[in-house]
C-alpha cells in the first residue's frame, strides 16, 4: 500500500546530498478544495546517486522535484541539502543556491525562449552569476559540442532544432552553471524512441564527466531501470516502494509495483489482475491506504489505516498492510 514515515531513510551518517522528510504539497482547488499532491513524502539522494522516480501520471512525480528546488516552496517538510535546509532560505540566499540544483524540464520546445539564440539561452546564467572562475566563451564552446550541437549553429533559435536538439540545449543551459543535482522531469517522453536512446547516453555520459547526482522522473520504468541506482515508486501523492534498482525490479512486493512490471514486456512479472478502476482525484484522496480502492489484496485495515514501511532487504523498504513478501529483520 502506500503511506508514510521515514524508516526508508538512510542513517544520517550516510552524508544524503538531498534529504526530504514529511514533504507535503498542496494546492487550493475548486470551491474551497485542497488538491493534495504530494503527502508526507520522505526520501534521501546519496552524492553521485540517480534516484528514479516512478509511477502514473498524477501520482505527484514533477510536483515532488520542482518542490526539491522550491518551485514553488513546500506547503511543509523539509528539504535539506548539503546541510541546509532550502525550505527556511530567504529569497536571495534560495537564488544563488539554485545554482547548484538545476532542472531539464519534460517538453524540451516549449522550454526555451523562442525568441532568443542558443548562444543566448546557454551563456544567460553565466552572465548572471560570473563565470565561476572557468566558463570561457571558449568553454561554453566546448559545452554546446559536448551535447552534440554543432557551435556553428549557436546563433539559431530553438524553432530550428528538432525536440532531440533542443532537449541537447536544455541539458546544455542546465550544466553551464556547474550544477552538483540535476533533476531531469521525463527528458524524453517527449521524444522519438531513436532519440530517446541517444539522449539517455549522453546524460549518463556527462554524469560522469560532471560527477552529477541526479533526479530522474519517468513513467516508463524500462529506461529508469537502466539509469537509476535507486527507484522510488509513487501513488497518489505518496511513496509505495522505495530501495535499490535491482531489488526493485527484481522483487517488487507492493501490489502497485508488482501492476507495472508486469505492463513491460518480458519484466518477466505476471500480471495476476491486482490493479483495476481508475485514480482517484487527489482533491479527495481515499482514507487509509490510497491504493486500497484499486487492490485485490485490500482488507479492512487497509481503508482505515495508513500504512509505514517495512524492511524487505538490505535496501528495500515497502509501505503495505498486505505485502506480496516476508519482512526482515537486519
Amino acid at each position: 500500500m502506500v503511506g508514510v514515515g521515514t524508516r526508508s531513510l538512510r542513517p544520517e551518517d550516510a552524508e544524503a546530498l538531498i534529504r526530504v522528510e514529511n514533504l507535503v504539497m498542496e494546492f487550493p482547488g475548486p470551491r474551497g478544495a485542497v488538491l493534495q499532491a504530494v503527502s508526507d513524502v520522505s526520501f534521501d539522494v546519496l552524492e553521485g546517486e540517480t534516484l528514479g522516480i516512478v509511477g502514473e501520471s498524477g501520482c505527484g512525480k514533477s510536483t515532488t522535484a520542482k518542490a526539491v528546488i522550491q518551485m514553488p516552496r513546500p506547503t511543509s517538510g523539509s528539504v535539506v541539502y548539503r546541510d541546509a535546509d532550502l525550505t527556511s532560505m530567504d529569497k536571495e540566499t534560495l537564488r544563488s543556491k539554485r545554482t547548484d540544483l538545476q532542472m531539464i524540464f519534460q517538453d524540451p520546445i516549449s522550454a526555451l525562449n523562442p525568441r532568443r539564440s542558443v548562444w543566448d539561452i546557454i551563456s544567460e546564467g553565466v552572465e548572471i552569476w560570473g563565470t565561476h572562475g572557468a566558463w570561457t566563451d571558449a568553454r561554453l564552446i566546448e559545452l554546446i559540442e559536448s551535447v552534440g550541437i554543432d557551435p556553428q549553429y549557436k546563433d539559431r533559435k530553438p524553432f530550428q532544432f528538432s525536440g532531440g536538439q533542443c532537449q541537447r540545449i536544455s541539458i546544455a543551459r542546465a550544466l553551464a552553471l556547474d550544477p552538483r543535482v540535476l533533476i531531469c522531469d521525463e527528458p524524453v517522453s517527449a521524444l522519438d524512441v531513436s532519440v530517446q536512446a541517444q539522449i539517455l547516453n549522453l546524460l549518463d555520459d556527462l554524469k560522469t564527466e560532471h560527477d552529477l547526482t541526479m533526479l530522474f522522473i519517468s513513467h516508463d520504468l524500462a529506461v529508469v531501470r537502466n539509469v537509476s541506482d535507486r527507484v522510488m515508486v509513487m501513488y497518489l501523492g505518496r511513496v509505495a516502494e522505495v530501495g535499490d534498482a535491482d531489488s526493485i525490479f527484481d522483487n517488487p512486493i507492493h501490489p502497485y509495483t508488482q501492476a507495472l512490471l508486469a505492463a513491460i514486456p518480458g519484466s518477466g512479472v505476471v500480471d495476476d489482475g491486482s490493479l483495476s478502476g481508475e485514480l482517484p482525484s487527489p482533491l479527495d484522496p481515499p482514507t487509509g491506504c490510497r491504493f486500497h480502492t484499486r487492490c485485490a489484496y485490500a482488507t479492512e485495515v487497509c481503508i482505515t489505516t495508513v500504512p509505514e514501511f517495512e524492511q524487505f532487504g538490505p535496501d528495500h523498504w515497502v509501505a503495505c498492510h498486505n505485502p506480496q513478501g516476508t519482512p526482515v529483520t537486519l
